[in-house]
């Protein structure tokens, strides 16, 4: 059994034994995981969520299990009012929260700056490398 599995299965055992209407507080769920097995335990998550009407609060830096529930918002698996996001930083020597705003379509209207870094930058400047690649090539 991998790292991920093995750090991961205490808490899927938690989630599906812990009396119903209970909250949990899950930290870095996933963190050695693969980026699909991330996604998927979002899925999980919203299933115990919703069967058991647990409660689960969640810190995680990951991008897949965020973007999976924005999609599941979407696809009306979930209700956006049952979900809140925040986002927290350090800004001069103190902590500060963001509630981050879902509709019901899953989109998030105050995404911080370069939450997810600059990914689409980088891949902005890559497509214009290659198209300026594929020039010098052809011509």
């Amino acid at each position: 059994m991998g790292y991920g599995l093995a750090d991961v299965l205490p808490m899927l055992v938690l989630c599906y034994y812990t009396p119903k209407g209970s909250t949990l507080i899950l930290e870095q769920p996933g963190i050695h995981l693969h980026p699909m097995a991330q996604a998927d335990l979002a899925d999980l998550l919203i299933e115990v969520i919703t069967e058991r009407n647990l409660q689960i609060l969640i810190e995680s830096h990951s991008e897949h299990l965020l973007n999976r529930l924005q999609r599941r918002v979407a696809e009306e698996k979930i209700a956006a009012d049952q979900t809140a996001l925040y986002f927290c930083r350090y800004i001069d020597g103190a902590s500060k929260i963001d509630r981050l705003e879902m509709d019901e379509f899953g989109n998030i209207a105050n995404w911080p700056e370069n939450f997810f870094g600059d990914e689409m930058g980088d891949l902005f400047a890559m497509t214009e490398a290659q198209r300026e690649r594929q020039k010098r090539t052809e011509g």
